[in-house]
């Protein structure tokens, strides 16, 4: 094989469901739907829930606390959260908020976790059964235990309790001892997981390789490691794939030598479906010289295509490749990145039965082929096991299951199948610190415990064996169709369309956009005339003129048009992208964002021009008609910047043509041509040339005396706080009507963070808000408050991910941030770099390369800086300020952003709702963001503007915008002038 990925694996990738079913079903054997099947199937569930499932057992769990109640999900909360904490009052102040909100279990049932919990208190030697109290409700006795003892106690005491569950999920904290416990069970092998989140640091993935490295020097054949690729590198993504190769490759090239030496699988786990062609691609360079094993995840619609060029490779390269069979453990990540990103459709099934059927179809493809795959199929349900027991005959295979869960099943299975051959099963093993345990802990819960699994489903009395064990071609609705509850990404909004992406985790989609701008640049962008006085002057009087016939136009003709223009975007999509790049110096992600959110915005002023400009009846006495009715103002000047040369700019334009005004729009003076195409295509759409000037100049030059005009109606302005207090004053002094300002400033954005939040997660949100874009964003994070509890191991994280960013040419694919958008922008940056070196502590900063292309480039930095010198204006640009507080100070901090007078975005990571509570209330902010990035604000979805020195309201891509640019009038007609009132005089009866 020449190592190029086949066409069938891009045709499946989001190919549509019922397409996919279709060849699914013309290949499921059938007998996989036959009574022996069946039989098997009921025979294993029958045994399974006549045996009593263990005291801390997943069935056990899950029949109590699953993902239906709140309790199980605060168990959850607590487990993955309670011992990352590391002071004690935010870990009280965790364990008193999940463990107050829940029903702990019935009078007439001993509770699950009152059991777990007087594990631990037993082991504290404190308290041996809570219910020996006279009111044995677990509730009840959390309070009064909490109430005698004192909280640290409790805590300590649901620690561990926590550790006993974990024990159930996984084998051991060091390799050497989950040999020895494994060593227990002889009738199973292992593959061992080194528990770890993907790298985010160089450190962290030298970490992990190093304990692959020891994990597979200290296991024997016949056991096996599984290794995740993220957590060997800290930038395992497609855009990256060069880098990856010449830094990843060798070392799994090592592994790979090392574990053949003595005779140890290696399987590579699988992961996120974006990664899965750099996977593939890496899978196939090792089995060039070794035999390395795959997970392939049944729920992805191109799994069965996987299969089939797995089957070719291992004949190509003459060796028997271990393969792993899963149903995939990522489905609502997968849903939802699709719907955020805009695709086409899924990557993945969204009914399970349809998962299912895959998974047999591919697990039948992959027993057909013995001489290039040896299979293993990953599953704890009864069905599934009986079917691939029935199509294997006596070809050689293996299960395999999570280390705790489906226990009674195995044990069935090994203690005899009915037809005399030996089952092989392996355990999938983690091993690891209860740190790293507790991600993987809940990812098992939650994928185990939803009610459509077979673990969870096993353990509830209610559901009858026969749908436990049903057929699941019989289960898909016929004709199929895809899960009504999950809309296609396109039709995620009811009222109007999700705008398209582009996937950029897709090689040959970056290699097209690559393509396309370098042949783009080598013609250099065109030349523009700039707009004089006279043609300003002409270009007004046209509009003026042009209002008259354009205010006129019914609004569903004018959301009609807009709608055209929407589409038009998105057509033209390779083509701004590349434009954005190239005069906007931004990055591929971020310019293909800019387009989604220009087409955005078009849809949803339609949509809101189709509802708010239709006349409304008012109530009032009899014999009167009182209506009122949204009316354009007339000619609006919309000044954008240059951050967002073609959402902002379309988006201001969009809101005053929706509403019956017409446009003078001055773009930025540093990106005009993107504006000129956006104009071309509203104008290509139906709006009339006159309706939608574009005027290029400076503010000096053409804004102001835009803004001066008395022709001029409104003004829609995106900037900073200057000079949109420079437009107030030139407007307060003008002859003339008072019109209306709408302007969105910047902001001095903070994010909060205590120490209950997740690091990982907040290093990556901290990355995308005060990095992304160079730091150009108004929504961009400018300063990070942290709790100083967990301020140690943030700020080593921030170091390192800083680290591992590329500066360069935004015309590359893998480069992460481009360039200051001129001279004097960089010059400001650089001084303000130059004073904080002398003044503050630096915490990391991001290598800026020797040979950078042409342009003016500012290495993203972070630095720990004294609470009273944190800047009290917006810096623009990838500069992070870092403060250290007390969880006691908390009120300090936000009194400091409020005396800012800012007030844009603000974030808060935590995993405690009071305190979430405390700073939203607290706060004076626009947007507030809680456990996510702060930038990316979606039209109609996060109404984005400020308050304060952060702009006038109303916000843009929200219900309250559009009426800022109308007018209100009321009709009042006498209905009795002639006649009488009649609705009074007609008969009601």
């Amino acid at each position: 094989m020449d190592g190029t990925l086949p066409a069938a694996i891009a045709r499946d990738h989001r190919i549509a469901e019922a397409e996919a079913l279709r060849r699914l079903r013309s290949l499921y054997p059938r007998e996989a739907s036959g009574p022996r099947v069946t039989e098997r199937a009921r025979a294993l569930a029958a045994r399974i829930r006549a045996a009593p499932p263990g005291a801390l057992s997943a069935e056990s769990f899950l029949r109590h606390y699953g993902l239906s109640s709140r309790e199980g999900i605060a168990l959850m909360c607590v487990a993955e959260a309670l011992l990352r904490i590391p002071d004690p009052d935010t870990a009280d102040a965790l364990l008193r908020e999940k463990l107050a909100g829940g029903q702990w279990g019935d009078a007439d049932e001993a509770s699950w976790f009152a059991s777990a919990a007087d594990w631990g208190l037993m082991l504290t030697g404190t308290l041996a059964r809570w219910h020996d109290a006279e009111d044995d409700r677990p509730g009840a006795q959390l309070k009064r235990l909490v109430a005698r003892l004192g909280e640290p106690l409790v805590r300590a005491a649901v620690r561990q309790a926590m550790r006993i569950l974990a024990e159930q999920f996984v084998l051991a904290e060091t390799i050497e001892e989950a040999v020895t416990r494994a060593a227990a069970r002889p009738l199973y092998r292992f593959s061992y997981d080194m528990l770890g989140e993907g790298a985010r640091t160089a450190e962290d993935a030298a970490r992990y390789f190093d304990s692959y490295l020891h994990a597979i020097n200290a296991i024997n054949a016949p056991d096996a490691i599984s290794v995740k690729l993220s957590a060997m590198h800290p930038r395992f993504e497609e855009a990256k794939r060069a880098r990856v190769f010449s830094e990843l490759l060798p070392k799994l090239k090592e592994l790979a030598r090392i574990a053949t030496a003595r005779g140890i699988g290696l399987t590579i786990d699988a992961e996120e479906s974006e990664r899965l062609e750099l996977t593939l691609d890496l899978h196939a360079a090792l089995a060039r010289e070794f035999t390395p094993g795959l997970a392939v995840q049944a729920y992805q619609r191109r799994a069965l295509a996987v299969c089939e060029w797995l089957i070719a490779l291992g004949r190509s390269e003459k060796r028997r490749l271990p393969i792993r069979l899963v149903k995939g453990a990522y489905w609502d990540g997968e849903i939802k990145r699709a719907q955020q990103l805009g695709m086409l459709d899924y990557p993945i099934f969204t009914r399970k039965p349809a998962t299912d059927v895959s998974y047999v179809a591919c697990a039948a493809r992959l027993l057909s082929a013995p001489e290039a795959i040896y299979p293993a199929f990953a599953t704890h349900n009864c069905r599934t096991v009986a079917t691939i027991l029935e199509l294997a005959g006596h070809r050689e295979f293996e299960f395999q299951k999570l280390l705790g869960m489906g226990d009674a099943l195995y044990d069935a299975l090994l203690a005899g199948n009915g037809d005399g051959n030996r089952v092989i099963c392996r355990i999938y093993a983690p091993v690891g610190s209860y740190n790293e345990l507790l991600p993987y802990l809940v990812r098992r819960l939650l994928e185990n415990g939803a009610n459509t699994s077979f673990v969870h489903q096993i353990a509830d009395p209610e559901v009858p064996l026969e749908a436990l064990i049903a057929d699941p071609l019989a289960a898909l609705p016929e004709p199929y169709t895809p899960d009504p509850r999950i809309p296609l990404p396109r039709n995620l909004y009811p009222d109007r369309l999700n705008s398209l992406g582009l996937d950029l985790s897709r090689q040959s989609v970056l290699q097209g956009l690559h393509t396309k701008i370098l042949s783009d640049r080598k013609h250099g962008l065109p030349a523009i005339a700039l707009t004089s006085p006279d043609v300003l002057d002409s270009a007004i009087a046209r509009a003026a003129k042009a209002f008259e016939s354009w205010s006129r136009v019914p609004a569903a003709e004018r959301a009609a048009t807009l709608e055209r223009a929407a589409d038009a975007f998105e057509e033209r999509m390779v083509d701004l992208v590349s434009l954005i790049v190239r005069e906007g110096k931004r990055t591929y992600a971020d310019a293909v964002s800019e387009v989604r959110e220009a087409a955005d915005f078009c849809r949803y002023y339609a949509l809101q021009a189709r509802s708010k400009f239709k006349p409304s009846l008012l109530p009032g006495p009899a014999g009167e008609r009182n209506e009122l009715a949204l009316h354009g103002r007339g000619v609006f000047a919309c000044i954008s910047p240059w951050n967002f040369p073609l959402a902002i700019f379309t988006g201001q334009v969009a809101a005053a043509l929706a509403a019956g005004n017409t446009v003078i729009a001055k773009p930025a003076e540093q990106t005009p041509r993107i504006a000129l195409e956006a104009i071309s295509l509203l104008h290509a759409a139906g709006i009339p040339t006159d309706a939608a000037i574009c005027a290029i100049g400076d503010g000096e030059t053409v804004g102001a005396p835009l803004v001066a005009d008395p022709r001029i109606a409104g003004v829609a302005f995106t900037g900073s706080v200057e000079t949109a207090k420079r437009i107030n004053a030139a407007l307060a002094v003008r002859v003339g009507p008072i019109i209306p300002l709408i302007a969105e400033t910047g902001g001095v954005n903070a994010m909060i963070v205590d120490s209950s939040a997740l690091p990982e997660q907040v290093v990556d949100d901290v990355v995308v808000s005060a990095f992304q874009s160079a730091g150009q964003r108004c929504s961009a994070q400018r300063i990070l408050f942290v709790d100083e509890g967990c301020a140690p191991r943030v700020l080593r994280l921030i170091a390192g991910a800083l680290a591992e960013l590329k500066v360069g040419d935004p015309a590359e694919p893998d480069t992460d941030v481009g360039p200051i958008i001129d001279a004097p922008a960089h010059a400001i940056l650089a001084h303000h770099i130059e004073r904080l070196r002398s003044s503050a502590k630096l915490i990391g900063e991001a290598p800026l390369p020797a040979k950078l292309p042409e342009g003016h480039f500012i290495a993203p930095i972070a630095f720990e800086v004294p609470f009273d010198t944190l800047p009290r204006i917006e810096i623009f640009g990838p500069i992070l300020h870092v403060a250290t507080y007390k969880r006691s100070d908390l009120d300090a901090v936000l009194e400091w952003l409020r005396a800012t007078r800012y007030g844009l975005t603000l974030g808060i990571h935590s995993r405690i709702e009071s305190f979430v509570d405390h700073v939203v209330r607290s706060a004076r902010v626009g947007n507030i963001y809680v456990n996510r990035s702060m930038i990316g604000a979606v039209v109609g979805v996060q109404p984005f503007g400020g308050e304060g020195l952060s702009g006038t309201g109303p916000k843009a891509g929200g219900p309250h915008y559009l009426p800022r640019f109308a007018t209100e009038r009321t009709v009042t007609v006498n209905t009795a002038a002639v006649g009488g009132v009649t609705e009074l005089l007609t008969d009601q009866s």
